[in-house]
């Protein structure tokens, strides 16, 4: 199982909309996944932080994240970093939920650098966890130009793009 990780609590935003597309691509190559959307985290989940967690965000963070070994983070630029809602979860949880796993990065902007900077920042943030990143990250740049109205990317050359990302750690691992 892999989890994607929709970066943002910002409800209606163009990242769950690239994290359920890379959903559709790993079910097409074979590879079960779930989505986890910032958005759906109880709006208490600051006052769960630091090993005080309800029933709730145990749940959560079980299905999520303890019993899986591979992640995908979908990041959207926020003021030419990471969201502040990415910061808040992974400090919200133990840091020993992600040692000795691994993560694909996608970077989402509606600029042109597609996230360059907050996906580097981040890695250095993983790494501290000890996760290994894949160094193929897909920087996703004007993203409101490739989404469909269903919310799909449709420009070949990003669909390839993710494609090949998806392949690589899919070789990686055996997957």
């Amino acid at each position: 199982m892999i989890t994607i990780i929709s970066g943002t609590n910002r409800k209606g935003g163009n990242s769950l909309k690239v994290s359920k597309f890379y959903q559709a691509i790993l079910k097409e190559k074979g590879l079960n996944s779930q989505v986890l959307d910032l958005c759906a985290l109880p709006v208490d989940f600051v006052k769960n932080m630091y090993g005080n967690h309800t029933t709730e965000v145990t749940k959560i963070i079980k299905e999520n994240i303890a019993d899986v070994s591979k992640f995908i983070f979908v990041i959207p630029e926020y003021n030419g970093s990471y969201s502040g809602a990415v910061k808040l979860f992974m400090d919200g949880i133990s840091p020993s939920f992600f040692n000795h796993k691994s993560a694909m990065l996608v970077g989402v902007a509606s600029g042109r650098a597609g996230n360059i900077v907050g996906l580097e920042q981040f890695t250095t943030v993983l790494n501290h966890l000890k996760v290994e990143v894949l160094s193929n990250k897909v920087l996703i740049s004007q993203v409101d130009t490739l989404l469909d109205e269903s919310g799909m990317i449709n420009n070949t050359v990003s669909i390839g793009v993710i494609e090949e990302q998806i392949d690589t750690f899919k070789r990686i691992h055996n997957l």
